[in-house]
């Protein structure tokens, strides 16, 4: 199977089913997003400190302990406290709080979101203030922490040293020499751990408030990136879907690969005249060259017969059935009257010096005839003989040299094709081609029909 028969059985063959997955979650989305509460959101803006982050990782690293001491427990309590706030759980403020970072510096955002204006507002500087506060003062434990256990092991080493002299034997020396090794290994990685919280600005107690909380603004209920997520999903659903239906109920990509599988020739396609009073059946129109192509297939084979089968109700393929019988035998018509001949002999124009054979020339408008109406032009011969049923019609009596001809919708079903397969080698009769059903009145199915 080609990429492009692939596309077809997908995305043609279940188009409707596609369009409704992506446009349903959309749907679905707008109108939580429309029926829900406004919100309204509040942003203040903090150095965390006064010393740039010299690389990226650094910057990401400040922007991940800003937005972890922001959604704390502590401080976010310490801003409800200070706020005056008791209707609002720490667990709910820290998530509706979002920190974002200023390009590569060490400058913030914290915003706030709320479905009061007033009480974003609040939340949002009283947080922000909180911020600062830790970083300039409880914000350095980490450094005072370091400090102090820096000073611990020297201390330590210290004692260990002065004992190494006073071995009293190898043994205890060695334990002591390597108890020494352990803490110059600490001494080394606390030293590391101080100069990399300096380094991000840990220490310096340089942070500071820039902007304070300003005026809450509304939030808009719903985004053109709401929409494009939830119309990505639904696509990504609609096609997982079709795929599994193709799987489980797989189509034939079109009526060229239906004849490729069954090593027939497409004849033609029929398209449907508008549907009558009362419901009546559609009666298809069939253009000449169909015609011409069935019954030269139908010549080819020797056939008498040609019997019409598919997924089509039986009412619409005995009214298929009468159409073209009616039109097979249309088409053998004599050569209009206003056609001039010139007679030749020998390849000559006749002069009166023998016998020659009549050939005809056209003028322009005649061609034009012609290509509008070409059965007017086909040579004289006799009406034809061929008869066309459909398969429910057929009767052993006047069934001579039967041949097959399946109409078929644009996607039908590998049932439908192991259908017509199994009904070749049941009744022995030739499949002489295709014909593609691209009316709305004849639906799928593939139950089988009696002959």
């Amino acid at each position: 199977m080609e990429f492009n028969e692939a596309l077809r059985r997908t995305l043609g063959g279940h188009w409707r089913l596609l369009v409704l997955l992506v446009v349903l979650p959309m749907v679905v989305v707008t109108a939580v997003g429309l029926s829900g509460s406004s919100t309204y959101v509040s942003k203040a803006r903090v150095q965390a400190s006064a010393t740039l982050p010299t690389t990226d990782v650094q910057a990401n690293a400040m922007l991940s302990r800003v937005r972890a001491v922001v959604t704390s427990g502590s401080v976010v309590n310490a801003a409800l406290r200070k706020a005056d706030i008791t209707d609002r759980s720490a667990s709910a403020v820290a998530h509706r709080t979002k920190v974002s970072r200023l390009g590569g510096s060490a400058v913030f955002t914290v915003k706030v979101t709320d479905r009061d204006p007033r009480t974003a507002e609040k939340l949002a500087g009283a947080l922000s203030e909180e911020l600062v506060a830790f970083f300039n003062g409880s914000g350095n434990l980490l450094t005072t922490e370091l400090l102090d256990r820096q000073a611990a092991l020297q201390d330590k080493r210290v004692r260990v040293a002065g004992q190494l002299p006073d071995a009293d034997s190898a043994a205890e020396s060695g334990r002591l020499t390597a108890q020494l090794g352990a803490l110059d290994q600490q001494l080394l990685d606390v030293q590391a751990a101080l100069r990399g919280a300096q380094a991000d600005g840990l220490a310096d107690r340089t942070a500071s408030l820039l902007s304070s909380a300003g005026d809450a603004v509304a939030v808009p209920p719903l985004t053109g990136v709401d929409l494009a997520l939830a119309g990505a999903i639904g696509l990504v659903a609609g096609l997982l879907t079709v795929t599994l239906l193709e799987v489980f109920r797989p189509h034939v990509a079109g009526r060229y690969a239906f004849g490729r599988e069954l090593e027939a020739p497409v004849l033609g396609r029929l398209s449907a005249a508008p549907r009558g009073a009362h419901g009546s059946v559609d009666r298809p129109t069939v253009d000449d060259g169909t015609v011409v192509a069935l019954r030269r297939a139908a010549a080819r084979a020797q056939s008498e017969t040609i019997v019409l089968t598919g997924p089509g109700p039986q009412s619409q393929l005995a009214v298929l059935a009468e159409v073209l019988q009616g039109r097979m035998g249309a088409v053998t018509a004599d050569p209009p009257a206003q056609v001039p001949a010139t007679d030749v002999h020998n390849g000559r124009y006749a002069d009166g010096n023998g016998a020659g054979g009549r050939v005809r020339t056209l003028t322009r408008e005649q061609v034009r005839q012609a290509v509008a109406a070409p059965s007017a032009f086909v040579a004289p011969g006799p009406a034809s003989t061929v008869r066309v049923r459909a398969l429910h019609q057929v009767d052993d009596s006047d069934c001579t040299r039967p041949a097959l001809v399946a109409v078929e919708p644009e996607l039908p079903p590998y049932a439908e094709l192991r259908r017509v397969q199994n009904l070749m080698a049941t009744t022995g009769w030739p499949l002489i081609g295709i014909l593609g059903d691209g009316s709305r009145g004849f639906p799928a199915r593939t139950r089988p029909e009696r002959a």
